[in-house]
């Protein structure tokens, strides 16, 4: 997995590709962090992913004329 993240000296973590060094997140938190690893790895891994709407399931009201 070529997605990494390593702790800066500020104290945050960055989230960076190992093979070209791109950066991803500066300065974030280890549980932000995280998220993110899973998310890239995920589009790495399928291209065709997409993130699920959170109001997908809600009901879609009418539009009103006025």
């Amino acid at each position: 997995m070529p997605y990494s993240s390593r702790k800066t000296k500020k104290g945050c973590i960055q989230v960076y590709n190992t093979k070209t060094r791109k950066v991803f997140s500066k300065c974030t938190s280890q549980k932000k962090a995280e998220k993110q690893l899973r998310l890239l790895r995920a589009l790495e891994y399928n291209p065709d992913f997409k993130l699920r709407k959170p109001n997908s399931s809600k009901r879609k009201t009418a539009k009103r004329r006025f």
